[in-house]
């Protein structure tokens, strides 16, 4: 590599001093190549910072005329590296405090959305608080159910304008489908956010959004909350024509999660607020029997005993106490005058068990058939002895 040896003059004035066999001509073709360079990383830093190429600082290094052949080469060195400075100042100056300003505008953003107890009240809120937390001019937010998604609420940086007031007509009330292949489908599928750079030529796109909202470029969100995709978060801006770039797709994924997270806590305050109530309601039915109960007439112990039912008394024991527990229950209904096939529906069992037991019952009653098994059991006389 070619280098300069420097040393000071009587003047106390830098000079440089061309090492033998340096050539002038390829001297000046690395400088352009640095400088080609140098613009080159530059231009992708300008785009990421949405500046155009006229911006005062970045002209110097836009053209070859910075290098020109006059003068030594230090001079054309140092001309480069004014350049250099210049420029990336401009451009730091711009995306070093754009993330900090955009994090800060959205965590406002979000708390005074956080600040609201009332969900229609929210959710109305939602897209103006976008807009000023991305600096976006337009803001679509959409409740997804099932297969389909619904604008809710909307905001628009220039309401009076013809493009606005037609969009504004276009999604009130409208119910769009979750169309496979889609960008809205693909969000909720995927769950991530989205930066349309070239709405135009994007097959994928919603067809009104360039037809109706005139709109080029665009970010789309989802909003999750209770672990589904319950909305979809559309931005863009198209009025003004500033470029989107990826710092938009990420104020839009950061703002898209905190108000997923808000909809979980209204959502469990919600909840809260239901059990508190349904607690309420049973602490009162509570408060109102004991309240009753204290409130009673005192009734005398003689005069609850009179007022007390006689104790049911067992039919006949005796004819039934040599029998099996299910050959009682058997007798009972066929005292009763049930047919085999209603014994066997009360009991849960099959026709041809009753018959088994009425033949038991029979033959431990001593008797032929049914009839004289009911009149001996009407008698109740010298039952106790039943053969088992």
């Amino acid at each position: 590599m070619r280098k300069f040896h420097r040393r000071w003059d009587g003047d106390s004035k830098m000079t440089s001093v061309r090492c033998p066999g340096a050539s002038s001509d390829h001297l000046g073709d690395e400088l352009e190549e640095q400088r080609r360079e140098i613009a080159e990383r530059l231009r992708s830093l300008t785009a990421a910072a949405a500046l155009s190429a006229s911006t005062p600082g970045l002209e110097a290094l836009s053209g070859p005329g910075l290098l020109g052949l006059d003068g030594s080469v230090l001079q054309r060195q140092s001309s480069l590296f004014a350049a250099t400075e210049a420029a990336s100042a401009v451009v730091g100056e711009r995306i070093r405090p754009a993330p900090l300003l955009a994090a800060r505008r959205v965590s406002l953003a979000l708390e005074r959305l956080q600040a609201g107890t009332e969900l229609d009240d929210v959710l109305r809120a939602v897209p103006s608080e976008l807009c000023w937390a991305g600096d976006f001019d337009r803001v679509l937010f959409s409740r997804v159910e099932s297969s389909s998604w619904s604008p809710q609420a909307w905001f628009t940086a220039h309401p009076e304008s013809a493009v606005d007031v037609a969009f504004g007509k276009l999604v009130r009330g409208a119910t769009f489908p979750l169309a496979s292949g889609s960008i809205e489908a693909e969000i909720v599928r995927r769950r991530v956010t989205a930066l349309v750079t070239d709405a135009a030529s994007e097959t994928r796109t919603f067809p009104p959004l360039i037809t109706v909202a005139h709109c080029d470029s665009y970010v789309i969100a989802p909003v999750v909350s209770g672990g589904a995709v319950v909305g979809l978060l559309h931005a863009d801006t198209g009025a003004t024509g500033t470029p989107l770039v990826e710092a938009d797709r990420v104020t839009m994924r950061a703002f898209g999660d905190g108000f997923g997270l808000i909809l979980d806590c209204l959502a469990l305050l919600g909840a809260l607020d239901e059990q508190r109530r349904q607690i309420s309601a049973a602490l009162a039915r509570a408060g109102q029997a004991v309240g009753d109960l204290c409130d009673a007439p005192l009734i005398l112990a003689s005069e609850a005993t009179a007022t007390l039912p006689p104790p049911r008394q067992p039919a006949a024991r005796g004819a039934m106490s040599g029998l099996t527990a299910r050959e009682q229950d058997v007798f009972a209904l066929l005292v009763s005058g049930a047919t085999n096939p209603e014994i066997a529906d009360r009991l849960t069992v099959s026709e041809t068990t009753v018959k088994s037991h009425v033949k038991h019952i029979l033959r431990k009653l001593r008797v032929s058939n049914r009839a004289e098994a009911i009149a001996k059991y009407v008698r109740g006389g010298g039952l106790n002895g039943v053969a088992s």
